[in-house]
């Protein structure tokens, strides 16, 4: 089970700065409310009947996304 944790992320991560890449940074508010929602799925209890490995994968890829395209967006500002 360790390696999965591991690929998840890492592909949530690589996703989250591939877009920055591509894209670049959009309006600050977007990242803002970027990690104002990581921390607000982080911070949500996980009901019982779902509390298993597989949602907490999920929730923690979304969470680690969210958090570094909002965190990582001052790093890929547009040219001026």
């Amino acid at each position: 089970m360790f390696t999965w944790p591991v690929v998840v992320y890492s592909c949530s991560a690589l996703l989250a700065l591939a877009l920055l890449y591509f894209f670049r940074a959009r309006s600050w508010y977007w990242h803002v409310l970027s990690v104002a929602a990581a921390f607000g799925v982080g911070l949500t209890p996980i009901p019982k009947q779902y509390n298993n490995n597989q949602t907490t994968l999920v929730i923690g890829s979304v969470f680690s996304f969210l958090l570094l395209w909002g965190l990582c967006a001052p790093f890929f500002r547009r040219p001026r």
